[in-house]
C-alpha cells in the first residue's frame, strides 16, 4: 500500500568514502541503507545515545515516512539480512605504513521489534559519517526525492556518478 510522504526530506549528505561502494544489494536495501547512516548521523549530531548494547535505532514509521509505503516485517527481515551479509572491502595503508585489508557488512547487527529497527554499523562507517564535519571531508547532497523513486539501483548508481560531475561542465566517457 502506497501512502504519501508526511516527512519533508530534502538532500541527505552521503560521505565520498562511501558513494562508490561496489555492492550487489537491492536498490531497497541500498535506500534502507542510507536512511540508517542519516539516522546515525542524526544521533551522533544531536549526542544521542546508543542503547548499553551500542545500537541506534529508528522506527518503522520514519521508515514508512521515508520510503513512501509500509514495510513489512517478514521483507524488514530479508533486507537487514542481506545488508549484514553484503560485504565491504576495504584497502588502506595503517599510519606506520603496513597494507592492510579491512572487511565488514553494510551493518553489523540488527533488530526488529513491532515499532522500531534497532542497527550497528560497522567501525569503519562510524567514523566515516563522524568525519563529516572536517573541513576537508568530502561528501555529496543527494536528493531523497529523486533519489527514492528509482526502480532500479543502477539508476542509483549511475544518479551518485552524475552528482560527483555536476558542475564540472564534462564529464568522464561511460
Amino acid at each position: 500500500m502506497k501512502v504519501q510522504s508526511e516527512k519533508n526530506i530534502q538532500s541527505i549528505k552521503a560521505p565520498q568514502a562511501i558513494v562508490h561502494v561496489k555492492h550487489s544489494i537491492t536498490l531497497k536495501q541500498y535506500k534502507l541503507w542510507v536512511i540508517l547512516l542519516k539516522k546515525f548521523r542524526e544521533g551522533y549530531e544531536t549526542a544521542e545515545e546508543k542503547d548499553q548494547n551500542w545500537f541506534f535505532k529508528v522506527s518503522k514509521e520514519e521508515i514508512r515516512e521515508y520510503l513512501g509505503y509500509e514495510p513489512v516485517k517478514d521483507e524488514l527481515k530479508i533486507d537487514f539480512e542481506g545488508l549484514r551479509k553484503e560485504p565491504i572491502l576495504i584497502n588502506y595503508l595503517e599510519k606506520d605504513g603496513t597494507p592492510v585489508m579491512h572487511g565488514m557488512g553494510f551493518i553489523s547487527e540488527w533488530k526488529i521489534s513491532s515499532k522500531t529497527v534497532r542497527f550497528r554499523i560497522p567501525s569503519f562507517l562510524e567514523d566515516v559519517m563522524k568525519g563529516l564535519d572536517e573541513p576537508k571531508a568530502i561528501f555529496q547532497l543527494l536528493n531523497w526525492q529523486i533519489f527514492n523513486h528509482f526502480s532500479g539501483k543502477y539508476e542509483a548508481i549511475i544518479y551518485k556518478l552524475c552528482r560527483d560531475y555536476s558542475g564540472v561542465k564534462r564529464t568522464p566517457y561511460m
